[in-house]
């Protein structure tokens, strides 16, 4: 039987869920660090036909939901693997690196504490990330600044050393960097009066993996830092950036050790 008392379950959730297997490509593979009972790792495979899903859950309740609701859809089992824990552990445990297209990072308040993993879960020529969060309304350009500079500061500790060997091609000007690109961010639904639950979709990788992009052709070649779209326009990001007041840290709002 399934007890909604021990899974998460909104109903206003509905419309990202769409949006977000509609952004799927079709033969893409992709990593759900937060499953549950599969919010996103089911419209990825029924919307978006992506080829294959690892879906990462800690709940045991939510897994079997998720297993149940696999099969309800007529999923081929060979299309997703479900691995039951954290998925920063689990990420270690079956090496999930350098193999996925695009990587939904699902967890209120804050995905946070799973960044360092997805980006180095990312294929060889990068790929997309969505994270979502509760951000103060205020705030949410600081936050998708600070977000996509933290990202960037990710791709050089962990990615850095890989790209010259994982790389074979270059981009026209002979580099193999990576760049980091705040595409958009989508409110979601309100949480309370003044936060709303966000989504960034930030791509992370070569440029050249953004050439079907209007955004790529705007893209400065000698770009290396974080770079944020707002209002179709480009804004590069500052080398120091204040975290917003939704930023886990020991002495924050958010201060839970295990987000971090």
């Amino acid at each position: 039987s399934f007890d909604m008392c021990r899974v998460m379950f909104s109903r206003g959730n509905i419309s990202e869920k769409i949006r977000f297997g509609k952004l799927v490509q079709p033969g893409e593979r992709l990593l759900d660090m937060y499953a549950g009972i599969g919010y996103y790792t089911l419209p990825a495979l029924v919307i978006g036909k992506a080829a294959h899903v690892v879906a990462c859950e800690w709940n045991e309740h939510a897994v079997r939901a998720l297993k149940f609701n696999v099969q309800d859809n007529k999923i081929s089992p060979d299309r997703v693997t479900i691995l039951q824990g954290d998925c920063r552990v689990v990420a270690q445990q079956h090496r999930l690196v350098n193999q996925f297209d695009r990587i939904s990072l699902g967890l209120l308040p804050s995905s946070e504490g799973g960044w360092r993993t997805a980006v180095k879960a990312l294929g060889p020529n990068g790929g997309w990330l969505h994270i979502h969060a509760n951000v103060p309304v205020a705030e949410v350009d600081d936050w998708s600044t600070w977000m996509s500079r933290e990202l960037w500061n990710l791709v050089q500790e962990e990615r850095s050393d890989k790209l010259n060997e994982d790389v074979g091609d270059k981009e026209e000007d002979g580099s193999s960097k990576w760049i980091v690109l705040c595409h958009h961010v989508e409110k979601v639904k309100s949480f309370a009066p003044t936060v709303a639950h966000y989504v960034a979709d930030v791509y992370v990788g070569r440029p050249s993996g953004l050439k079907s992009n209007p955004s790529y052709q705007r893209i400065d070649p000698s770009c290396t830092a974080a770079v944020v779209v707002r209002s179709g326009s480009l804004i590069h990001c500052p080398e120091t950036v204040k975290p917003p007041s939704c930023a886990l840290s020991p002495d924050g709002v958010l201060s839970q050790a295990w987000m971090r």
